[in-house]
């Protein structure tokens, strides 16, 4: 297993520092856990870019919410997509959807062309398709290079039937990524039976504000004012363990 490339989702420049030092060969830099996934802020990939020397796959998703996306997102879309372009970054991250849970295939081919000569995954919205397989043809039509799944379900082992079927139906077109749910305890299990060469997975944990004093009735985070004083970094013990595993 020693081929196999461990891509770490990070949601904090400090988190993308440590999944390399645990072994990611590849970064999806985002913003936002608690929202699902969000764009990063500009200063983010350039202090990602400066520091790291894997590639580096920044997600662009505007807001949180469906991925049916109106004109003006898309167009802000398209110049965040031409923005990371001149950075220098390795790829993009999107997910565009219609009405009737299918791939927005006018739209993902305009981002895809925009993003050329970059490589682009279509994210886990793929998972709110009604037709797995049929969304899958759709992304191969639109020139996508992966899409992250985890099967329709809310972790890989849950959808791990349906992520083989999508696997031996993507041939050489696509690179199927699974991610949900994958850690040192199953990577093994999951790699043996689905035969990828990338797993994608987040190692994270709670980190614990050092903040002494606060204004207890406000909360900036609202409806999630648990992530005030809390929130998820990389732990790059865990991705070394999984590391450790696919050697």
């Amino acid at each position: 297993m020693s081929s196999i490339l461990i891509e770490v989702a990070a949601f904090t420049p400090s988190s993308a520092l440590s999944a390399a030092q645990g072994g990611a060969g590849r970064i999806e830099l985002c913003s936002g856990y608690a929202e699902g996934g969000l764009s990063p802020s500009i200063g983010s990939v350039a202090f990602v870019r400066e520091h790291l020397d894997i590639p580096i796959h920044v997600m662009v998703r505007p807001r949180v919410g469906d991925f049916v996306y109106h004109h003006n997102e898309l167009q802000a879309m398209e110049k965040e997509i031409l923005f990371y372009k001149q950075s220098g970054v390795n790829g993009v991250v999107l997910g565009i959807l219609t009405e009737q849970g299918e791939i927005n295939i006018e739209a993902v081919k305009r981002l895809v062309n925009a993003a050329r000569p970059m490589s682009v995954t279509f994210h886990r919205a793929f998972d709110q398709c009604v037709d797995p397989l049929h969304a899958l043809d759709q992304l191969i039509e639109c020139g996508v290079n992966r899409v992250l799944t985890s099967g329709g379900k809310s972790s890989v082992l849950e959808g791990i039937e349906v992520l083989k079927q999508l696997i031996s139906h993507a041939g050489n077109e696509l690179t199927v990524l699974p991610g949900g749910g994958i850690s040192a305890g199953n990577v093994h299990q999951i790699i043996t039976q689905l035969g990828v060469k990338e797993i994608h997975l987040s190692g994270k944990t709670w980190v614990q504000s050092p903040m002494s004093h606060s204004t207890s009735t406000v909360s900036l985070c609202s409806p999630c004012e648990v992530y005030d004083f809390q929130w998820y970094e990389c732990n790059a013990t865990d991705i070394k363990a999984v590391k450790e595993i696919c050697q």
